[in-house]
C-alpha cells in the first residue's frame, strides 16, 4: 500500500493509468484505487509542486507534504460520497495534518447544517485544523455559493480571482481587464442564513501538473477548484513561518489574520459577496501574525435555534 510503502502500480504503458491498493476488513477487501479525472492532481499541483532545477513550475508551497484522499466515486462519475468524506477527514485528524483543502462542492438545501458539517465543526474546532474550500462556480446570480465550502462556517470559502496578466496571458483577451477583478462565474453570497458566503479570493487558474493518462504534462484549468489550493498554499507557508517561529497555530487567529489583510477588490459595497474580505495577501498577513502573537486568542460561539434547526456563530474578536 502506498501509504505505508511509498509504492503505486501502472496497469500498462498503453494507458499509462496509475493505481494504489488499500486493504480492508482484516486482508477480505481489495481496493484498487485510480484517479477520476485529471483535477485532483492538479489543484495537488497548484498547492505544492516541487521543481528543484525549473523553480518556475513550483506550486505556492513548493515540496508541501500531501496526503491524497479520495472522496469521488468512479461509479457515480466522480460524485463525493458521505463515506469518502467521513473516511476522509478521519485521515487528516490521524495523520495529524495541518490543513485541508477540498475542492469539491455543490448546492445545498441548509447552510451550515448536516452530518458532515458536524464532522467538520469537530475536525476545526476540536482537532485545530485549518479547513479551505473551493466557494463554487454557479456565479454571478447572488445566493449562488456551493456546500461545504460557502456555506460552513468554520471553512474558509475560497473565490476566483483573476489578474489582468492571466487574463491577457491564460485566456489571451483582446483587451485585459485594467485592473484585477473576481471571475464573473465565481458563486456570490449571501447564503440562506445571511452569512457572507465567500471569506477571501485567490487567482483562480493555472498551468499545473495532470496524471501521466492524459499524455501531457500541464494542463490550464480554471475554477474556485483551483483558487483554494491556491489559498491552501499560501496559509502553507504561514503556517511554516509560524511554527519555525515558535508562534502558536490556531484556526481563528490565522483566518482573522487572512481576512483583516486582504485587499480588497472592487469599490462597492455589495463587492464583498462575490470576493469575501479581498484578495489574499501571504506577506501582510504574515505581519499581522507576528504583530499579535503575544494576543490571546478567544474565540466565542452563539448558538440560534430557528425553523427546527440549530445554528451556531464562532467568532474570534479583531486585533485592537
Amino acid at each position: 500500500m502506498y501509504r505505508i510503502e511509498r509504492k503505486f502500480g501502472v496497469f500498462s504503458k498503453l494507458d499509462a493509468c496509475t493505481f494504489v491498493v488499500n486493504v480492508y476488513d482484516e486482508g477480505k477487501i481489495l481496493s484498487i484505487v485510480t484517479d477520476c479525472s485529471p483535477h485532483g492532481t492538479h489543484v495537488a499541483g497548484i498547492a505544492a509542486a516541487f521543481h528543484p532545477k525549473e523553480s518556475l513550475l513550483n506550486g505556492v508551497a513548493p515540496g508541501a507534504q500531501l496526503i491524497s484522499c479520495k472522496i469521488g466515486d468512479s461509479r457515480l462519475g466522480s460524485m463525493e460520497t458521505g463515506t469518502g468524506l467521513t473516511r476522509a477527514l478521519i485521515a487528516a485528524v490521524e495523520h495529524k495534518c495541518d490543513l485541508i483543502n477540498m475542492s469539491y462542492g455543490e448546492a445545498t438545501l441548509l447552510p451550515d447544517y448536516g452530518r458532515f458539517v458536524d464532522l467538520v465543526n469537530e475536525v476545526v474546532n476540536k482537532h485545530r485544523l485549518i479547513f479551505v474550500s473551493s466557494a463554487g462556480n454557479s456565479g454571478p446570480a447572488l445566493s449562488t455559493v456551493g456546500a461545504p465550502g460557502g456555506t460552513t462556517s468554520s471553512i474558509i470559502g475560497v473565490g476566483a480571482y483573476v489578474s489582468p496578466a492571466m487574463a491577457a496571458g491564460a485566456h489571451c483577451v483582446v483587451e485585459p481587464p485594467s485592473e484585477g477583478l473576481e471571475y464573473t462565474w465565481s458563486s456570490r453570497g449571501p447564503t440562506a442564513d445571511g452569512d457572507l458566503g465567500v471569506c477571501i479570493s485567490a487567482p483562480g487558474g493555472a498551468v499545473a501538473p495532470v496524471p501521466t493518462w492524459t499524455l501531457q504534462r500541464r494542463m490550464l484549468m480554471n475554477g474556485t477548484s483551483m483558487a483554494s489550493p491556491s489559498a491552501c498554499g499560501g496559509i502553507a507557508l504561514l503556517l511554516s513561518a509560524m511554527k519555525a517561529e515558535s508562534i502558536p497555530v490556531s484556526p481563528y487567529s490565522l483566518r482573522k489574520a487572512l481576512e483583516n489583510t486582504a485587499v480588497p477588490v472592487g469599490g462597492l459595497p455589495e463587492d464583498k459577496l462575490t470576493t469575501g474580505q479581498g484578495l489574499m495577501q501571504v506577506d501582510k498577513a504574515y505581519e499581522y501574525i507576528q504583530k499579535s502573537r503575544n494576543v490571546p486568542c478567544v474565540w466565542y460561539q452563539i448558538k440560534i435555534n430557528q425553523s427546527g434547526k440549530s445554528s451556531k456563530f464562532r467568532f474570534s474578536p479583531p486585533l485592537p
